[in-house]
Formats: structure tokens, C-alpha cells, sequence
């Protein structure tokens, strides 16, 4: 391997099985494991088996002397047998080294080794890597994402779906590899021509113990001029290539500066003459080793006809290559495993990319929605010539399609809002997605099975849907050994809402840490609904990867709700409580219910200003505007499905009887204004929270921090002091 190249190109485990000590070592295991199937069967003393398989060790041998032997008689295993004879110091024993085999036995033995070594190493990163995209889709079932075709956008999808295809398709190939290893990998020996004359009547005998010694396949007969078994071993590790190119040059086609969807965490990935470069270099090395494959594979199987009972050419063409093969092919691997550990996705910019177009993506579906009253054709041709006269200083799509005179008779402004919500119009995504999880954890299954692992207990199948944590958005700021506070946001919003609030719990000392809720923001969105567990889990999980023993936890509405929540489940955790604008019993299960299926049956803008009207007082709204409509952007932003989700998680929830259960220090902060939460939620909770403290504040709606925050801010500092 080059020392120079060979970091990038020869990355990973495989290629320390498939370097020359490791092809040395192979060859000597066979040769060891011939002398031991020779005293199986009685042909030979075990002390000789036993001192010729002592003199089996790589390191007592030169492969560069051994390599430079090779040249005299066509291969390395001639060589090395004289010097296996040489070093083995019984002298009787000596002339049983390598009896009844010929050179091909050998190579063939050994390269069956390699291919077997190479395997458990490379399958091991391959299982890691399969785990990682199952961890994708799960977090990301239903997180949209513009789906493309011909490098354009096409139609919404879910990133969720997009791992669930790179999923499937390297469980495939993994399937396959994994058959090629457990059935296909055989020892050789045949003898000079394939008959085992040497060895009489133990021919097949020895060939059977010989195979055994050595963990491979027994085959029915020698392979030597059958090399069906190198080819399907070339295809299977071509397709994994194949696998890992297509996921490597998705991953990095999204993450270009102008896409930006996804992108590799830490510090490499720079450029020698551009600091603002940050290259997914992982993903790129995964694509450049893996398109070294389609050329080795073709060297393997166009060495494949070998002629007679001995090839002359077509057998030694076969070792660099599948050495090569094998070393690319695990260099790919691991460096997809690399990408997909520090892979940073971006579901904020993907809802981005989705509006990019101003909804030109949904004109399938506007088609569709007309053609009952038009006909395909028409409608087609209708929704087309709006589609075409869409220009960055023309009317949006959906006031083109509001203006046509064909269209306007059939579908009003509200309905065609309605059409033009991407994450409405997702298919069978959902269930596909399921597919492929259920599929790969099944092939986890039956692994551990077939390894003698059980079959992964009740509840394997849990995790499909959203029961465990999601890697959750967030912003630390401060200093990092002060004390930690959590803010954490309303359904609707994101943890823009608390910037008012890091500034000052800086200069007072604190460490401040916001995040996005699932289905918010930038945060994941997997599959709902959601339970307050779930909140909390997610909660916890961001403070086990901040490394953070307890926080003090601010939270708002929803936010709040999470909070009571961690203090009552995971009391060692919370070092003090402030809950604003909150409840520990929502109440009214129907309207919650009919809230979600109104953002999943028409988008987040019906949402959005019941949102603003509820968050804020009139007079706030009036004075200002431009703030106001921020807001209301940033529910319009959500997630249908998160926010639907979370509306889920809401709807029978009922914390009052836990309240008791609270131990942390807790502030309650109501409004007098808050139409969502009234002050009677606020006293319900400090009343039942022991040693609990309510405030009552005037001024401010339902999301009183973000209106008013010199209003809320005095009364959390105080108690967060307090409560050190």
C-alpha cells in the first residue's frame, strides 16, 4: 500500500487484512492447516502437523524476499513453501510441508482467507453503517424535503424516505455480501490437476478436514478452473461500491453551498487556498474509493475463463485485483461510516429549498385536484400555463392559479393554499419508511440470531415510530462552567423566541442553552404522535450530549409542560423550574385533535394567525408589525406534521396529579391576558408543586416572554439565583 495514498484510499480495517503480512499469513494458516488435516486423517504424525504449524507465523518470513522468489516459478507460494521447510526444525517433520497440494491450493486457500477476514471486518462497518441511515430515517420520517429528479426539483418527499432508500439498498447489498461469505467462500485443494491422486484414497477426506481447519466451505469438488466463486465475490463487493457511491454523491450534492441541506461536522473538509471551505470530505473519499470498483470487478471477471486444469495468465491476473477489490471496497465503506457519524442535517434550509419555487413543486397536485371537473388534459394544460408564466417579478403560482379563468370556477384562494402545503402530499412516504425500518431491524434479528445473539426480546420493533430521543437543534452560549439554563420553546416556534433572554443570563453568569422541540425549527421530525415523554426524553438526551449533570429549566406554553415533565421523572436533573404560560392539563382533547388535522389537511398557514392572536395582546400586534409577522412566520415554517404531532401530545395530557411529585424550586409565571393558559392554570400548578411560587404578571398574551420579557426576565433571574 502507498503511504502516501493509502490513508485516504486504503482507509479502514480492510486494509490491514489485506496487506502482505496479512497475504503471508494467509498462505502460511493454509499451509498449517493442511498439515493438520493430513494428521486428521492419519496420513502424517500430529507432531508433525504440530511443528510445521509452528513454523506458520508471518513475522519469521521476508515478503519482499519472498515476492522477489516469486518471479522464478509464477507465484509467491512456491517460494514460501521452500522457506517453510527451511524453518521447520524437525526434519521428518519437515518433509510433510505442503503434501498432496499444489501452488494454486494454496493462493486459492489464501485468498479465500483474506476475502473471509477482509469480510468480518468490512461487514462490521457496514452493519454500523446501516444503523446510522435506520437512525436518520427514524429521526427524520417526516421531515420534508424536496425530492428531485434530473438534478430539479420534482415533488416533496421526506429525508426521512431518503435514508429509507439508502437503508434498503445497502441492507441488499450487505445481504448479498453475506451470502457470498457464508456459502461461497470454499477451501481449495485438488492437486496438481484437480484429482488428488497424490493422497490416494483420502482425497476428499483431507479435503473435507482441510476445509474444516481452516472455517471455509467444503466444496463439492476443486475449483481451480472454476472461478465462479471469485466472481460472485467481485459482484457483491462491486454492488456495496455501488451502494456507497450513490448515498456518497447524494450526500454530497446536498450538501452544496446552494442546496445546504446536509453537511459534515468537524474540523476537516478545509481547502489549501479557501478558509471558508468546509468539503464533506468523508462523503467525497467514499465516492473516490468506491468508483475504483466497476474496473477491478470487470479485471475479475474477464479473468474468469480459465482454460483446462490450470490457467496460464487468467488465475495470477486474479490477486492484485481482488486484493485491490476488497481494500477499495472497505476504504468506501468506512468512509461512508465516517460521513454518516458526523453528518449535520439541516431541515430548516430543506423547508427552505421546498419554498423555493413559491409551491411551482405541488403542480401535479393541483392537477390532480382539477381533473375530476376538467378533465386531465385540460387541467394539465391549465395548471401548465401557469406554471410557465411564474417569473421572480411575476405573480406568485398560487395568485396565477387564483387568476385563471379555468381554475378560479373550481378551486377558491383557500383551497389552493390548501393544494400547495408540501408536506400534504406525501403518498405512501410514511409507510415506506416503516418498511424499511421494520426490514432492517428484522435483519438485525436474524444476525444476532445467526451469531447466537437471541432475537433482540420484546419490543425489537420499537423505535419505528417516534419512542425514542431525536438529536434535537440547539444554541450554547456563555460561559461553559457556569451554571446551566435550558429555555425551552412554544408549540409553533422556535428558540429564536428567547433571544431577549441569553444576553442578560450571560452577564449574570449563567450558561445558556436553547433548543428547537422536535418537529420545530431545526430539529428532526420523525414520525407521530408524540407523548410528553417523548418532549422529555428528547430534553435529556441534549443534556447527556452537553455533558450536563442539571440545568435550571425555563420553558413556555408547550415548553413548559416539557419542563414539569423532567422535573417530575428526572428530578436529579433540574436544579430549578420556571414554567410560563403553561398548564398541566391543556384540556379540551378535541379541539386539539381538530388543530392537527387542520395543519395536516391544509399546512401550517391556517395555523399561523390564530397563532399571533393568541401569542399576543392587540396593542402589541399594532406597535408591532414587522416583529408580529416574524412570528407568524415562524409557524407557518413548522413542520405540519411536527406540530401536528405535538398537538397529539397535548391533547389528553393531564400532569396535576404528578405535581406533587416536584421537588425543584418552581416559579409559575401567568398572565392576565393569556387567552390560551389563564392564570387559573398557573395557580392549579403552583399550588400543587410544594414550595411552588406564583406570579401573576399584567401586559402580555400567551407568549408573554417573547412580548414582554422586561416583564418576565426580573422574576427568572430572581429565582434562578435563588435556586443555586
Amino acid at each position: 500500500m502507498s503511504e502516501l495514498f493509502g490513508p485516504l484510499q486504503a482507509a479502514g480495517p480492510v486494509a490491514a487484512a489485506t496487506d502482505d503480512t496479512a497475504w503471508l499469513q494467509a498462505l502460511l494458516d493454509s499451509e498449517a492447516a493442511l498439515a493438520w488435516a493430513l494428521a486428521d486423517r492419519g496420513i502424517i504424525p500430529e507432531t508433525h502437523a504440530g511443528a510445521i504449524a509452528a513454523a506458520c507465523r508471518a513475522e519469521l518470513y521476508d515478503a519482499r524476499e519472498i515476492g522477489a522468489a516469486a518471479v522464478d516459478i509464477g507465484n509467491p507460494a512456491a517460494p514460501l513453501v521452500r522457506a517453510l521447510t527451511a524453518r521447520v526444525t524437525d526434519r521428518e517433520a519437515a518433509g510433510s510441508v505442503h503434501l498432496g497440494a499444489t501452488s494454486q491450493d494454496i493462493m486459492d486457500s489464501a485468498a479465500m482467507l483474506i476475502a473471509a477476514r477482509a469480510l468480518d471486518a468490512l461487514e462490521a462497518d457496514l452493519s454500523a453503517c446501516a444503523d446510522l441511515l435506520a437512525e436518520l430515517t427514524r429521526q427524520h420520517a417526516a421531515t420534508p424535503q424536496v425530492g428531485r429528479s434530473l438534478l430539479q426539483q420534482a415533488l416533496p418527499v421526506t429525508f426521512g424516505l431518503t435514508a429509507a432508500g439508502w437503508l434498503s439498498s445497502l441492507g441488499a447489498a450487505a445481504d448479498q455480501l453475506d451470502r457470498v461469505h457464508r456459502s461461497r467462500l470454499a477451501a481449495q485443494l485438488g492437486g496438481a490437476v484437480g484429482t488428488l491422486a497424490s493422497l490416494g484414497d483420502s482425497g476428499t477426506d483431507v479435503m473435507e478436514a482441510y476445509a474444516r481447519r481452516l472455517g471455509l466451505t467444503a466444496p463439492e469438488l476443486p475449483w481451480h478452473t472454476d472461478r465462479s466463486r471469485i466472481s460472485e465475490l467481485a459482484g457483491a463487493l462491486g454492488t456495496v461500491s455501488g451502494v456507497v457511491a450513490k448515498i456518497g454523491r447524494d450526500l454530497t450534492l446536498l450538501a452544496q453551498t446552494e442546496v445546504g441541506e446536509v453537511g459534515e461536522d468537524g474540523a476537516a473538509g478545509g481547502s489549501s487556498t479557501m478558509p471558508h471551505k468546509r468539503n464533506p470530505i468523508a462523503a467525497v473519499a467514499a465516492v473516490a474509493a468506491a468508483a475504483q470498483a466497476p474496473g477491478l470487478v470487470a479485471t475479475l471477471l474477464s479473468a474468469s475463463g480459465h482454460e483446462q486444469q490450470r490457467a496460464a495468465g487468467s488465475w495470477h491476473a486474479e490477486w492484485r485485483p481482488l486484493t485491490e477489490l476488497l481494500r477499495s471496497t472497505g476504504a468506501a465503506v468506512h468512509w461512508l461510516r465516517e460521513s454518516l457519524s458526523r453528518l449535520q442535517i439541516h431541515p430548516a434550509r430543506m423547508r427552505g429549498n421546498l419554498a423555493l419555487t413559491g409551491g411551482l413543486l405541488m403542480a401535479e397536485r393541483v392537477t390532480a385536484a382539477l381533473t375530476p371537473a376538467l378533465g386531465r388534459l385540460a387541467a394539465h394544460d391549465a395548471v401548465t400555463d401557469c406554471a410557465r408564466r411564474v417569473r421572480p417579478d411575476s405573480a406568485a403560482f398560487g395568485d396565477l392559479l387564483a387568476a385563471h379563468p379555468l381554475i378560479a370556477g373550481h378551486l377558491d384562494r383557500s383551497r389552493i393554499d390548501a393544494l400547495l402545503e408540501p408536506s400534504a402530499y406525501l403518498g405512501s412516504a410514511p409507510t415506506f419508511v416503516q418498511r424499511a425500518l421494520s426490514a432492517h431491524e428484522q435483519g438485525r434479528i436474524r444476525t444476532r440470531r445467526m451469531r447466537g445473539g437471541g432475537d433482540g426480546g420484546p419490543g425489537s420493533l420499537a423505535g419505528t415510530r417516534a419512542t425514542r430521543a431525536v438529536t434535537v437543534h440547539h444554541l450554547d452560549d456563555g460561559d461553559p462552567g457556569g451554571i446551566p439554563v435550558v429555555l425551552i420553546n412554544a408549540l409553533g416556534s422556535t428558540l429564536e423566541i428567547w433571544s431577549d433572554y441569553v444576553q442578560p443570563l450571560q452577564d449574570s453568569g449563567f450558561r445558556v442553552v436553547r433548543y428547537d422541540a422536535r418537529g420545530h425549527g431545526d430539529s428532526p421530525v420523525p414520525a407521530g404522535p408524540y407523548g410528553l415523554a417523548d418532549l422529555g426524553a428528547d430534553l435529556e438526551a441534549l443534556l447527556n450530549r452537553l455533558e450536563i449533570e442539571a440545568a435550571h429549566l425555563v420553558g413556555v406554553s408547550l415548553g413548559g409542560m416539557t419542563a414539569l415533565w423532567l422535573a417530575r421523572y428526572r428530578p436529579e436533573r433540574v436544579r430549578g423550574l420556571v414554567a410560563c404560560c403553561t398548564s398541566a392539563r391543556p384540556g379540551n382533547a378535541e379541539r386539539w385533535r381538530e388543530r392537527a388535522a387542520q395543519a395536516g389537511a391544509q399546512g401550517m398557514r391556517a395555523i399561523a394567525e390564530g397563532s399571533v392572536e393568541r401569542w399576543f395582546t392587540p396593542e402589541w400586534r399594532a406597535e408591532y408589525p414587522e416583529t408580529t409577522r416574524h412570528m407568524r412566520d415562524l409557524t407557518t415554517d413548522t413542520p405540519a406534521h411536527g406540530y401536528a404531532a405535538c398537538c397529539a401530545a397535548l391533547a389528553d395530557l393531564d400532569l396535576s396529579g404528578e405535581l406533587p411529585h416536584i421537588t425543584a424550586p418552581t416559579l409559575v409565571l401567568s398572565t392576565v391576558q393569556d387567552p390560551a393558559f389563564p392564570p387559573e392554570h398557573g395557580r392549579l400548578i403552583a399550588d400543587r408543586i410544594p414550595g411552588a411560587r406564583l406570579e401573576i404578571l399584567d401586559g402580555a398574551a400567551h407568549l408573554g416572554p417573547t412580548e414582554r420579557p422586561d416583564l418576565f426576565l426580573p422574576p427568572i433571574l430572581d429565582h434562578l439565583r435563588g435556586a443555586q
